[in-house]
């Protein structure tokens, strides 16, 4: 059946891991003439297959813009200049047939499997069984054609200036509507063929950090004008399984009460508890061989949550958004809490150099608002979402940080952790005031200047702080030099002790901060960012229901707003 056109639908199939099974679980006859519309194969008996129109194959969809996942976990390299790199996914779909087994037989290596199973009671034996055969059989399935690419760029900027040149070149190569090549199937330029182009000519307008990957499923029907990937003489001709779109637990083709009861169980151990416990309403009972060195049990799998910085909202010199999915399967583990820990990295060389700053409590700390001043909840999970989002406050500009993630079960466990290490933006600066200083410090100093000018021009230039005074330093040196330059003329209106008080300022900052604030243009935004702002209340995490904790939570927290600033430098942020 394995060299049938179909022949997948005859193998077992494991819903979890959506893939397809060696063993073979039903068998295939060709006892009756079953042929279908297009197809020159004679088909398995019981299969029906339904041809989509043509006018129904061949979708193309191509998704927004995100920041790139792989880049916001783990050690993260932020640059407040480029912000964060971006993927976009274009994907072209052939749905050709649907696919459905009407007739079911137990397949010749199926039946041998289970009768040497005949008055077994190991579950180790049938949890064998199903790693060969799958844990479920395939009653229905589409078939087709599948190609899909990834795009990676350096930064939105990037992807977006492709786009609209992509857009302007696609509408200059599309007839019009009273065209008479309407009528004729025309060249079609998909993005992942413009992008392939460009890098191709190696045009310099093909930014550095921009790449894209292609892979296809099966060879695409000429009819569809939109493939991309050029196929190999080994790709196969025939339409390949796309999804499959409906399956049953594999135990219902067995007709033995009992061997179906004990494979029954053996799947659910299986799914449910490593294979090594039994599932006991929603929760695992583990093997005495189940159990870890600190006595807790181990059969039930505990999700690891990947902590990761937000989509959304990007690093700022005093805060970070952290976000991670709440995961728990409805049978084996009980997500109780999750614990973050915060540490400060005094060592960018060596990262395991830290100040251990806090470790605290998602459900006890956070959320029941009880000790987190500078930790905040911006999402919880509800009936449709599943993110977790958490802002922390209070953090030094130009500073790394470590964040690591564990989720807590009911038993105890700690999942494996997840981190995040990041270094915080510079010192934001508001360079329109530095200007207006510059200016200010200019007519100070300019002509006779009485002592009272110089006191005033001392307070002013003393209380500015690092950042402020290198954008006064710059403004005042781009536009007045010529009667002096800022440092020379501090010491000689101030005198050295007061200037040296003054200047020495300027070495708080590290070299790429100090690169950054020479740089032309540095525009100060402004962004919103909603939080809940959490009053005491006792939370009991052993009756915690994730899926209603924002509703829950309406009733301590009170829905509240952060305007978070931001620099941007130069034109690199620019849309």
């Amino acid at each position: 059946m394995n060299q049938t056109l179909f022949g997948e639908m005859f193998f077992g199939y494991n819903n979890h891991s959506k893939e397809v099974a060696a063993g073979q679980v039903l068998k295939g006859t060709f006892r009756q003439n079953n042929f279908a519309r297009g197809l020159d194969q004679q088909l398995p008996d019981g299969l029906v297959v339904a041809t989509v129109p043509l006018e129904n194959q061949c979708l193309e969809e191509i998704s927004e813009p995100t920041p790139d996942p792989d880049f916001l976990t783990g050690m993260v390299n932020f640059s407040e200049v480029s912000g964060y790199p971006v993927l976009q996914h274009w994907k072209v779909r052939s749905v050709m047939y649907h696919i459905k087994l009407n007739q079911v037989a137990v397949s010749q290596a199926l039946s041998n499997a289970l009768h040497s199973l005949d008055g077994a009671t190991s579950r180790a034996d049938f949890v064998a069984l199903l790693d060969q055969f799958g844990n479920h059989y395939i009653q229905e399935a589409i078939y087709g054609f599948e190609e899909s690419c990834s795009i990676w760029y350096p930064n939105k900027q990037v992807q977006r200036r492709l786009w609209l040149e992509y857009e302007d070149i696609s509408k200059g190569n599309s007839p019009s509507d009273e065209s008479e090549e309407r009528e004729r199937d025309p060249k079609v330029l998909t993005f992942p063929e413009y992008i392939a182009s460009l890098s191709d000519s190696g045009a310099k307008r093909m930014a550095a950090g921009v790449r894209m990957e292609c892979q296809s499923k099966g060879r695409c029907p000429s009819s569809c004008p939109l493939c991309h990937v050029t196929l190999g003489p080994d790709t196969p001709a025939e339409p390949v399984l796309l999804e499959v779109t409906r399956a049953a637990p594999i135990y219902e083709l067995v007709t033995n009460n009992q061997t179906q009861r004990l494979l029954q169980e053996a799947t659910m151990s299986s799914l449910w508890c490593s294979g090594t416990g039994d599932v006991i309403e929603d929760w695992c009972r583990c093997d005495s061989t189940a159990f870890g060195a600190d006595g807790l049990p181990t059969c039930a799998p505990l999700p690891q949550p990947v902590l990761r910085l937000s989509t959304v909202h990007e690093p700022s010199s005093t805060l970070v958004v952290l976000e991670w999915e709440h995961s728990e399967p409805p049978i084996g583990v009980q997500i109780v809490d999750y614990l973050i820990r915060q540490e400060k990295v005094t060592d960018r060389m060596d990262h395991s150099k830290v100040e251990t700053e806090t470790v605290l409590s998602f459900v006890d700390d956070i959320i029941s608002g009880a000790k987190s001043p500078c930790a905040m909840p911006a999402q919880v999970p509800d009936r449709q979402l599943t993110t977790i989002s958490l802002i922390i406050r209070c953090l030094e500009p130009d500073t790394i940080y470590m964040f690591t993630l564990w989720g807590v079960d009911n038993t105890g466990r700690r999942s494996r952790p997840s981190d995040v290490i990041v270094k915080t933006p510079c010192p934001v600066v508001d360079d329109v005031k530095a200007q207006e200083i510059a200016d200010k410090i200019y007519n100070l100093f300019n002509g006779y200047t009485s002592g009272k000018e110089q006191q005033t021009a001392y307070n002013t230039l003393l209380d500015l702080g690092s950042p402020t005074l290198h954008r006064v330093l710059y403004h005042y040196n781009q536009h007045y030099e010529s009667f002096g330059e800022f440092t020379w003329r501090c010491e000689d209106e101030l005198g050295p002790r007061k200037a040296g008080l003054i200047l020495s300022q300027l070495g708080d900052l590290s070299n790429w901060c100090n690169g950054l604030l020479q740089e032309p243009k540095i525009s100060l935004q402004r962004s919103s960012l909603k939080y809940l702002g959490c009053r005491y209340s006792e939370i009991k995490p052993y009756g915690l229901d994730w899926s209603e904790l924002s509703r829950d939570l309406r009733k301590t927290c009170e829905e509240q707003t952060l305007s978070i600033p931001y620099n941007n430098y130069g034109d690199s942020k620019d849309i």
